[in-house]
């Protein structure tokens, strides 16, 4: 399915200049218009805070500070905590993606990059919306992709937890 992405504010978040100008390439092809790009992770923030970009594109490597701080000052924050935002790094052991998913990423996508699964991750942002889960010691997309059930400790039966699914920010009370 072909997106119609010319009215999208893109902020992508990575210390290699080049590496943003890729990314803005492939963007453009898209018919992405509107985009932010910054090489330093307090910057991004102060751009993500004065933009409100409709997606974030982060890497784990910032200056200033890895994008797992980044995305968890994100979750965090007034003006939109609810912002997709795709991690999009070379470091992609299990051990860091699980990290990055624990921090509250939509979606993850290993360096280097394709054209096609670039889009496909933004395709699965639109196509797929998660539900957020705010719970003690974490607010963001819901990390299972199936969500009919809760599955306690020993993983029969459902579990009675502590969390609360958003849709959105009308929803949360």
């Amino acid at each position: 399915m072909a997106y119609n992405f010319k009215t999208i504010t893109v902020l992508v978040v990575d210390s290699q200049p080049a590496i943003v100008d890729l990314i803005q390439g492939v963007l453009h092809i898209f018919g992405v218009r509107k985009m932010i790009t910054r090489t330093d992770g307090k910057k991004g923030l102060h751009a993500f805070e004065h933009h409100r970009p409709d997606l974030l594109i982060v890497d784990w490597d910032l200056a200033s500070m890895d994008g797992l701080e980044f995305t968890r000052t994100v979750r965090r924050s007034a003006s939109n905590p609810y912002a997709p935002i795709l991690f999009m790094t070379g470091l992609s052991s299990e051990r860091r993606v699980t990290m990055a998913r624990d921090c509250g990423v939509t979606e993850f996508l290993k360096k280097p990059f394709t054209a096609h699964s670039l889009y496909k991750r933004i395709e699965e942002i639109v196509e797929r919306p998660r539900k957020f889960v705010r719970a003690p010691d974490f607010f963001g997309p819901d990390r299972r992709r199936k969500r009919d059930i809760i599955f306690g400790p020993d993983k029969r039966e459902p579990a009675a937890m502590d969390i609360d699914f958003v849709d959105s920010p009308e929803e949360e009370t």
